[in-house]
């Protein structure tokens, strides 16, 4: 049966081949299609703008100032990063999932909630700032006072309230919870602050400068252990280091324990790969870290907190791969069968369009 089938199908070919017409037609479909797959890798390799939507953080914040840099440092390099307003954590990450964001900066992952976010860089460590007013020097002392954490709804101040609970402190029975954003504590007045003011931040943050220097703040240790427990796992043992808001009079005067938490760059999964390696290359690239004095660290780039890798990510991280090694050496000696095959094929296949008699009938 396989032997009439080949027959019939060599039969076939030779009728094709001595129809002019036909053999014609099908030899200008098959330039078209070159000509099409020939245009497709062209475009490819051709520079192209891309637009990005990242969801925003308050304009005073660090996470804000960090936004405002890369967009500027992005855009030479062909991607225009546009700011869009967020609400809360939950909701930035629905969004995102759905694709009206492209683009998030983020602590905790649900990758079974939402599925389309894929994991793109983790950059610096924020950090819990404790800041009190004098007398007040440890945190046992702000029993019955009023502290400021960050607005509902965003993920440092769960944090915050679960890093309290752990020292002893409970909202709404060993102290009273406000929630002032972060432009709110810089222009309302000294006077009707509250007693206390929790801010997560990369080291340093301009607002607690602000609050220490101009509105008589000073920073308290929060202990946290070096192993977790588990309901505390997004945390991670940190310092503030001495003299890291001031020498004279020194702020703090010593190393000051503290939780930290990494902060992830999340993207949705149809996000374009070579989008992802220039925000990469520019994360990781001397100018960003430079003006913004923070250490991003290529090593902790996978750190993921659990969501897969986005598309673009592994080609960034073999970037820097020896040309001449094993792996490649097998990827060329493929290539060169497959290009050779290629060659003989078309031979034949031009052979066969010139009218050569390439397949005899039988």
């Amino acid at each position: 049966m396989a032997n009439e089938l080949e027959a019939l199908a060599r039969r076939q070919l030779v009728r094709l081949q001595r129809h002019t017409p036909t053999r014609q037609l099908l030899a200008m479909l098959c330039l078209a299609g070159l000509l099409i797959l020939g245009g497709y890798f062209l475009y490819q390799s051709l520079p192209r703008q891309h637009t990005l939507r990242i969801a925003g953080s308050e304009v005073v914040s660090n996470r804000h100032y960090l936004m405002h840099i890369l967009q500027e440092e992005v855009l030479p390099a062909g991607v225009r990063l546009h700011i869009a307003s967020a609400s809360d954590a939950n909701d930035t990450m629905a969004r995102l999932s759905r694709g009206e964001l492209d683009l998030a900066l983020m602590q905790d992952a649900d990758a079974e909630r939402y599925p389309n976010i894929r994991h793109i860089a983790t950059l610096p460590t924020e950090v819990l700032h404790v800041l009190a007013r004098p007398p007040i020097k440890q945190l046992s002392e702000l029993r019955n006072r009023q502290i400021n954490l960050e607005p509902r709804g965003s993920e440092w101040r769960e944090h915050a309230v679960q890093a309290l609970e752990f020292a002893g402190l409970h909202s709404g029975r060993d102290y009273l919870e406000a929630n002032l954003d972060e432009e709110a504590l810089m222009v309302l007045p000294g006077n009707v602050l509250p007693d206390a003011v929790v801010i997560a931040s990369f080291i340093p943050s301009a607002l607690v400068e602000f609050l220490i220097r101009e509105r008589g703040y000073t920073l308290l240790e929060l202990p946290f252990p070096a192993s977790a427990p588990h309901h505390l796992d997004w945390g991670q043992a940190s310092q503030l280091p001495a003299f890291a808001y001031g020498a004279e009079p020194a702020m703090p005067p010593r190393n000051l324990l503290t939780v930290g938490s990494s902060l992830h760059l999340v993207g949705h999964d149809r996000i374009d790969a070579r989008a992802t390696r220039i925000l990469l290359h520019t994360l990781y690239g001397p100018a960003l870290a430079a003006r913004l004095h923070l250490p991003f660290e290529e090593k902790h780039l996978t750190d993921s907190a659990g969501y897969p890798l986005a598309a673009g990510v592994e080609d960034f991280i073999k970037r820097n791969h020896p040309l001449i090694s094993k792996e490649n050496y097998d990827k060329f000696k493929s290539l060169g069968g497959m290009l050779f095959s290629l060659a003989s094929a078309l031979l034949v296949a031009l052979k066969w369009f010139r009218g050569e008699p390439v397949i005899e009938e039988e």
